[in-house]
């Protein structure tokens, strides 16, 4: 049978650590991540690279690239935009992980094509 496979980065970790967590009171209620300020406030991408990278520099070394920022009229470059929504998205799974195995951990995950079984892959 087919396997889906994860990896879990310390990025993920750190914006989950600072997910906004709130009860939805629908139905039955539940708790939930605030879907318009998951880390806080409404400008999304900007919180992230807070979280992850500090304020803006002049220069940031972000994984193998290098950025020129300009600090006063800071906007975030499209490509790293790219990663970092890519990040937000992949925090589902990466939630899925943690209840699943109890766990946050960093790590290569994987399950079965059609659960939600997830297994830390030694």
């Amino acid at each position: 049978m087919d396997k889906k496979k994860f990896e879990v980065k310390l990025e993920h970790l750190k914006l989950l650590k600072r997910a906004y967590v709130r009860w939805e009171d629908c139905e039955f209620g539940a708790p939930s991540i605030d879907c318009k300020r998951p880390y806080g406030n409404s400008s999304v991408v900007e919180d992230m690279f807070e979280i992850l990278y500090g304020e803006p520099k002049a220069v940031m070394q972000i994984g193998d690239r290098t950025y020129n920022m300009d600090v006063d009229d800071f906007e975030i470059p499209e490509e790293l935009n790219d990663e970092l929504t890519q990040l937000h998205e992949e925090t589902e799974t990466v939630l899925q992980i943690a209840l699943a195995t109890g766990k946050f951990e960093v790590g290569m995950y994987e399950c079965e094509e059609y659960s939600s079984n997830w297994k830390k892959v030694e």
